[in-house]
């Protein structure tokens, strides 16, 4: 049946209030990049190009830190002329992106208009900020992205996603956002807690707001999958079900298909939104080219690399877009195999990303021994980056719970007890064991482990 909603938001509402009233520019991106999908590599090279050159000039010319750095090795604009030699440029690390945000920001428009923070899965909060153009570019890109698994403005959506936060918004706030997802016809379930009966809850949900779409966690998605499978509730026809936020391993995807049929990997951060997504032909995900230059890089011995096709590489962005503080060349603290490249069989030149490593949260249990997910604590401390400068999880064999914190200059001891608090309401049962410390010493990888589970 036709959805007269659906074509009266896509075709009226939508560009009504986006382009007409808001005067902003999201669906004109998004009509370009329904264009410049289709171009080859050679253009799509030549359009990233073409947007460094032009990112780059503002940055050596209104961004202090930028300016700084970039002399301090021995570098001016005219060294950068070719894609290759964004190389040249110094690394900037998620410690240097917190501790010099202020210098980051830019001095002459477009100035950074919206602030955010992450807490990564690096365990380091971070804040961080970007302007107006950048963000209606992150919108269309995600359009774009989603499209590719059938999703539309205005599409009945179901969000199976985390949203614990330790301060919650003002009334206000909370209405507007209200007002916007019913308006969208979103509908959102926290993926927190994973027993059956808060699954059985989701089922419920599905079946009477009939979703187009699941937008979901992705190990969020693989357990609600495993539970219709195992009570054999599925009644619907398929439904695409966007993934992101942690990694998709092959037996959540053989669950997925067998509940839902059709699933759709995405790859993402919040600093710059939509990093890669699957296509229709579910050939790896392809990377947000005219929005992002993505590169996988191997550190040995003091030098730097381009990761070869098939090699795991550090994942290092710079935004094309984000004039207000930009990130050029940011090392994410993620790990990804690129394919070989070469046109998808979708007819894309998109690069594509094969699979990204490290993503993926250890699930916690409650007292009860329910799964919750790790990455609780990961939407909690995102909200908390002015007071905590790192964290680590260690869930013991009896569910006891060590909280580990760097604390930061802000920090309040009253927190403990909130978290404590709000901790119980997710996982009753489990000893909570906050402890402040002054340093989180990283694994023999070099890496910080967030969320440790003990077997």
């Amino acid at each position: 049946m036709m959805d007269l909603y659906g074509v009266l938001f896509q075709r009226l509402l939508y560009p009504g209030w986006e382009t007409g009233l808001r005067r902003r520019p999201t669906l004109s991106h998004f009509r370009e990049l329904e264009r410049s999908q289709w171009c080859s590599l050679d253009e799509l090279h030549a359009i990233q190009e073409r947007s460094l050159r032009s990112l780059l000039t503002h940055a050596f010319t209104n961004v202090p830190y930028a300016r700084e750095k970039y002399a301090a090795a021995g570098l001016g604009l005219g060294d950068i002329r070719r894609l290759e030699d964004l190389r040249k440029l110094p690394l900037l690390t998620r410690k240097e992106a917190g501790d010099h945000l202020p210098e980051r920001k830019s001095i002459a428009p477009p100035f950074p208009a919206i602030d955010k923070s992450t807490s990564g899965t690096t365990g380091r909060p971070l804040s961080f900020a970007y302007d107006l153009g950048s963000e209606y570019w992150r919108q269309a890109t995600k359009l774009r992205g989603y499209s590719w698994a059938g999703y539309q403005p205005g599409d009945r959506s179901l969000h199976f996603w985390g949203s614990p936060m330790l301060r919650p918004p003002p009334l206000p706030q909370k209405l507007k956002a209200s007002i916007d997802h019913s308006f969208r016809r979103e509908y959102y379930m926290d993926c927190t807690e994973r027993s059956d009966e808060a699954l059985a809850r989701v089922v419920d949900k599905i079946r009477r707001v009939r979703p187009r779409v699941l937008v979901c966690y992705a190990q969020a998605a693989a357990h609600l999958a495993r539970y219709v499978n195992r009570s054999g509730c599925r009644s619907w026809q398929d439904i695409p079900v966007i993934c992101a936020a942690e990694r998709l391993y092959p037996a959540d995807r053989e669950a997925l298909v067998e509940a839902f049929g059709q699933v759709f990997e995405t790859y993402g951060n919040r600093e710059v939104m939509l990093i890669g997504a699957e296509c229709e032909a579910h050939e790896g995900m392809h990377t947000s080219m005219e929005n992002l230059i993505v590169e996988l890089i191997v550190r040995e011995d003091g030098r730097e690399r381009p990761a070869a096709p098939g090699e795991v590489g550090e994942v290092v962005l710079t935004d094309l877009h984000n004039y207000g503080a930009p990130f050029v060349r940011y090392v994410t603290g993620d790990l990804a195999v690129e394919r070989p490249h070469g046109r998808c069989a979708c007819g894309r030149w998109l690069k594509r990303l094969e699979g990204v490593e490290g993503r993926s949260t250890d699930t916690l249990r409650d007292g009860e021994g329910r799964p919750v997910s790790g990455m609780f604590f990961n939407v909690m401390f995102a909200y908390l980056s002015d007071q905590v400068r790192e964290f680590q999880i260690v869930q013991r064999r009896d569910r006891a719970i060590d909280l580990k914190l760097v604390p930061a200059a802000s920090w309040d001891d009253s927190l403990l007890d909130a978290m404590k608090l709000h901790a119980a309401k997710y996982l009753p049962g489990v000893e909570l064991r906050p402890e402040l410390v002054t340093a989180l010493p990283p694994d023999r990888s070099g890496k910080l482990r967030v969320v440790v589970v003990e077997n």
